[in-house]
C-alpha cells in the first residue's frame, strides 16, 4: 500500500500517477449507451487480460511512471477469473487498487475484494428509477443485489460509491440523490455522456444511443442538478472540473489542461498502453515504456471524466514537480512561475474539497 512517506518522494517528480486497466472486453451487461454490452455485437472476440504478465505490467509503471493507483475496469472485470489476484498484487507493489462493476457479481465476492485491497468501489447506477436502470443494464434484480453489497461494503472498510453517467435515464437529479443514499452509497460519481467513437480499444461510447445524444442546454441543465445534488449525497467530481465543462459547453474554453500520457495512463486487455482512452495510438506495449515516452502537450479534446477531473487534481504536485525540474536546471523564475499559476491553487482548493475521497482511495479510511 502506498505510504505517505513515498507520497511525499513522488513530490518532486510530479506526484503520483493513476493507471486505468481494462482486464477484459466481456461484459454481462446490455448498456444502451456502452459498446461493450454483450447484445451488440461489437465484441467478436472475448479477451481477457493474462494474469500471469500483469505483475511485471505494474511493476513497469510503478517505476517508469510513479504509478500509485490503479482502477481495473472492463467490461465488466468481475467476470476475470483471476481479477483478485491481479488487485493483491498491486496492493502488494504499493499500488492501491480500485474497481468498476455493474454489481451483478458482487454479493459473493465482497470480502474477498476487501481482503484483496480494496478501499473503495464503483457501482454503476443509471437512475432514479430501479426499474429504468435494470432495463438500461439487462439486469434483472440487480438494484437488490447492489443494495445489499452496498450495506456490506461499509462495514468491510470499503467505500461504496455510485458511478453514474450523465444520461438522459436521469429525470430528477435531487430524487437520484435520495435514491443512492437509500441503496447505502457514500458518494456520487459522474461521468459525462460519449457519443463520438473513441480513439483507443475502450468501446465505452454509442454513436447510436440517443441517450447520451444531448444538447448544449440540456447539458448545462444536467450539470445543474449534479451540482446541486452535493446538498444530499458527496459529489466526487470536483466543482473546479464541473465548471471547466460549463466554459466547454459554453465556448468559454477550460482553464486546466489533462494530464493524460503523463499522470494517468490507460492499459488494455492486451497489454497496450495508450496514454487515454480516447487517444488514437498507442503508446505501445507496456512492457517497453520509459519516461522518454511521456506526453505533456495541454491536451483539452475531449471531456473524458476520470482523465480531466483527476489531472485537474494533479495540477498542484505536477506545478511543483516543475517548480523542482527548473530549481535543478538553475531557473528560479520559471520555478515560481509554475507554483505560482492559479491554477495550481485552484487544484488545492479541489484536493481539499475532496479530502476524504483521497484518503479512501488511499486506504487511509
Amino acid at each position: 500500500m502506498g505510504t505517505a512517506m513515498d507520497m511525499l518522494r513522488l513530490v518532486p517528480r510530479g506526484g503520483p500517477a493513476i493507471l486505468n486497466v481494462s482486464v477484459t472486453n466481456h461484459c454481462n451487461a446490455t448498456c444502451d449507451f456502452c459498446n461493450f454490452a454483450h447484445d451488440k455485437g461489437f465484441v467478436t472476440d472475448r479477451r481477457f487480460m493474462d494474469a500471469d504478465r500483469f505483475p511485471e505490467a505494474l511493476r513497469v509503471m510503478h517505476e517508469q511512471a510513479q504509478v500509485r493507483f490503479v482502477t481495473f475496469m472492463g467490461g465488466e472485470p468481475l467476470l476475470h477469473k483471476r481479477i483478485l489476484e491481479m488487485s493483491r498484487v498491486a496492493r502488494d507493489m504499493g499500488v492501491q487498487p480500485t474497481l468498476v462493476t455493474n454489481g451483478w457479481l458482487l454479493p459473493q465476492r465482497l470480502e474477498a475484494l476487501a481482503e484483496a485491497g480494496l478501499t473503495t468501489l464503483f457501482i454503476s447506477v443509471d437512475s432514479e428509477d430501479a426499474a429504468k436502470h435494470e432495463s438500461n443494464r439487462g439486469l434483472k434484480g440487480v438494484v437488490e443485489r447492489i443494495r445489499g453489497a452496498a450495506r456490506r461494503l461499509s462495514a468491510l472498510g470499503v467505500a461504496p460509491v455510485a458511478s453514474v453517467a450523465m444520461t438522459r435515464l436521469i429525470g430528477d437529479y435531487a430524487a437520484l440523490g435520495r435514491f443512492l443514499r437509500e441503496l447505502g452509497f457514500e458518494a456520487v460519481t459522474f461521468s459525462y455522456p460519449r457519443k463520438a467513437a473513441l480513439g483507443s480499444s475502450s468501446l465505452v461510447y454509442s454513436e447510436e444511443s440517443t441517450l447520451v445524444d444531448m444538447g448544449r442546454d440540456e447539458l448545462l441543465r444536467a450539470f445543474d442538478g449534479a451540482e446541486a445534488m452535493r446538498a444530499i449525497i458527496p459529489v466526487q467530481n470536483p466543482r473546479a472540473g464541473m465548471e471547466d465543462m460549463r466554459r466547454r459547453l459554453t465556448g468559454e474554453g477550460e482553464r486546466y489542461v489533462c494530464h493524460a500520457g503523463y499522470k494517468y495512463f490507460y492499459l488494455d486487455w492486451n497489454h497496450e498502453l495508450w496514454r487515454c482512452e480516447d487517444w488514437s495510438s498507442s503508446m505501445g506495449p507496456v512492457f517497453d515504456f520509459t519516461p522518454e515516452k511521456f506526453v505533456r502537450d495541454g491536451c483539452q479534446a475531449c471531456s473524458t471524466d476520470c482523465y480531466r477531473d483527476a489531472s485537474l487534481m494533479l495540477h498542484l504536485p505536477v506545478a511543483i514537480g516543475d517548480a523542482f525540474a527548473a530549481l535543478r536546471e538553475g531557473r528560479p523564475a520559471a520555478a515560481f512561475r509554475a507554483v505560482a499559476d492559479g491554477r495550481a491553487w485552484g487544484s488545492l482548493r479541489a484536493v481539499m474539497e475532496q479530502g476524504k475521497r483521497i484518503r479512501s482511495l488511499a486506504g487511509a479510511g
